[in-house]
């Protein structure tokens, strides 16, 4: 049995990282290749403590059969490497979320900042407290024929059962060995029918408890029974309960969780290794028991190449927010037509309402401004998009109406006064003080209306792929809503509409969001 030695080569504890993996085992180094070959700067944080260090070889990996744990390792930590990823050698002792990802503190007292964490961490295998049992793990003391069966094949097996899995561990033995005795340690042992299915195959069920587990020149050679008893075996097959190792993340709100199989506890994902904490993902044993080195390899893989698409993601929205917004808004308006007709709310609240001069805000393709003017109004449709603009100025030409279109951003300019204020659907984000909020206000004469239409929210988790506002790390409280512009009324203000009702005059097609808020006020004289 050899440990594998970790060369430390940290050279860049001073900047962030894209990823931090926490465990160097067959998922996390996987993880980090896929990463590494994604141009991703990772750090992997590796104790040396791997759960099969005791194994003397890794079995059921293609490729890889029979390979020392040690040199597999030792592979892994060249390939990674050979992609820029570091390898520290040390244990974590705290993770915290930072204002720009995550700050993992080692117990030595380095840090290291990234925008996403990978526990990798494994399990700890909880075994049975018999004597012996500790001392032979992985040699003669064993858990699962996968592993290891093959190289205990036609010998005396020894099953002792500490629970409901031990009749399931013996018929899976005894496909390689004739010779399968079960003990039963703690609880009632197998049922009868278990007991039948077991007895069919030729294995027999003793009573416990176990004293201990006898050791002959570092070989075992049997197990002692409470009543002296000495069952011969070459080998001895426990179930241990295996616990993810989640202590690092109690402090972001993560705890293990029972194993659904009944084996143990794990952190929960979802089918991408992410957890309920924006941020942190798992990818091995620490999420499923079950996984052997090539299931836990390629379960880093995956989670891997899921953690480069969700930094992708981020990467993808920040390059966006940082357009200039009228560039943003163009890119949209050429890739994308809206029905061209008047919003619903607006039809339902201002039909029959006294004409003049009406501020459409954020008009896009100018159905809101050319609906108005037909009845009557001065408009002027301002927006950021000059492709919008085109496109309202063209549709206003064919209605035989004129509208006043300016391409104006109005969290910084001056916008006059009008009789009517209408805003739908905003994707102006909050000024500092409100400040983009209170414009919009003052834009409003004596004795004339606002009117601020918004989606309802409450459907955005069934909604995709139409607008700004369907962009997975799209936050409404970020932009300008009606509940944030009817906070800001005071007494000048009469309150006539503040309601949410069902969306009308647009298809599902064209907008999938079922509900809208309104808020309509007067401004008193």
């Amino acid at each position: 049995m050899t440990e594998p030695v970790i060369q430390d080569d940290q050279r860049s504890a001073d900047h962030p990282h894209d990823v931090v993996v926490i465990g160097g085992g067959a998922a996390g180094l996987t993880a980090a290749l896929q990463l590494g070959r994604a141009r991703r700067s990772v750090v992997v944080i590796d104790s040396g403590e791997p759960r099969n260090a005791p194994a003397a070889h890794v079995h059921g990996f293609l490729g890889h059969e029979g390979i020392a744990p040690a040199e597999l390792l030792a592979r892994g930590h060249a390939e990674v490497r050979g992609y820029g990823v570091e390898i520290w050698a040390g244990r974590v002792h705290t993770v915290d979320r930072t204002d720009t990802g995550f700050q993992a503190t080692l117990t030595d007292g380095r840090t290291v900042q990234a925008r996403r964490v990978l526990l990798a961490t494994g399990l700890t295998d909880l075994l049975p407290d018999i004597p012996g049992v500790r001392a032979q793990w992985g040699r003669g003391v064993l858990h699962c024929p996968y592993c290891h069966g093959w190289e205990v094949r036609d010998q005396r097996i020894v099953v002792i059962a500490t629970g409901p899995g031990g009749a399931h561990q013996a018929g899976l033995f005894r496909q390689l060995t004739e010779q399968v005795t079960v003990v039963v340690h703690e609880g009632t042992g197998p049922d009868h029918h278990e007991r039948v299915r077991l007895a069919a195959r030729g294995v027999q069920v003793l009573p416990g408890p176990v004293e201990q587990v006898v050791v002959d020149a570092d070989q075992v050679s049997g197990v002692r029974l409470a009543n002296g008893t000495v069952v011969p075996a070459d080998a001895v097959v426990v179930a241990p309960r295996m616990v993810a190792r989640a202590e690092l993340v109690h402090s972001l709100g993560l705890t293990a969780v029972p194993d659904p199989a009944g084996r143990g506890e794990v952190i929960p994902t979802d089918a991408s290794g992410a957890t309920a904490v924006a941020g942190v993902f798992v990818a091995g044993n620490a999420t499923n028991v079950a996984q052997q080195v090539l299931a836990a390899a390629a379960d880093g893989g995956w989670v891997g190449a899921a953690i480069n698409a969700d930094l992708v993601a981020e990467d993808t929205t920040a390059a966006v927010a940082a357009l200039p917004a009228d560039v943003e808004w163009d890119h949209r308006y050429a890739e994308q037509i809206w029905s061209g007709g008047p919003n619903g709310v607006l039809v339902d609240e201002l039909t029959g309402h006294q004409p003049g001069r009406a501020l459409d805000v954020g008009c896009g393709e100018g159905g809101d401004a050319i609906w108005l003017a037909q009845r009557g109004w001065q408009v002027t449709a301002v927006d950021v998009s000059q492709v919008a603009l085109d496109r309202g100025r063209a549709a206003a030409a064919g209605a035989g109406v004129e509208v006043d279109w300016r391409k104006v951003d109005v969290t910084t300019e001056p916008l006059g006064s009008y009789d009517l204020v209408s805003l739908h659907y905003p994707a102006l984000q909050h000024g500092a003080d409100h400040a983009t909020e209170r414009a919009l206000l003052a834009a409003v004469a004596p004795g004339g209306t606002l009117l601020v239409v918004g989606h309802a929210f409450g459907d955005l988790a069934h909604t995709h792929t139409h607008t700004h506002a369907h962009s997975r790390d799209f936050d409404p409280a970020d932009y300008v809503q009606p509940p944030d512009v009817a906070d800001l009324l005071d007494d000048d203000w009469e309150v006539l509409v503040d309601e949410t009702r069902p969306r009308t005059g647009e298809p599902a097609e064209i907008s999938p969001h079922t509900h809208d808020v309104v808020l309509r006020a007067c401004r008193r004289r």
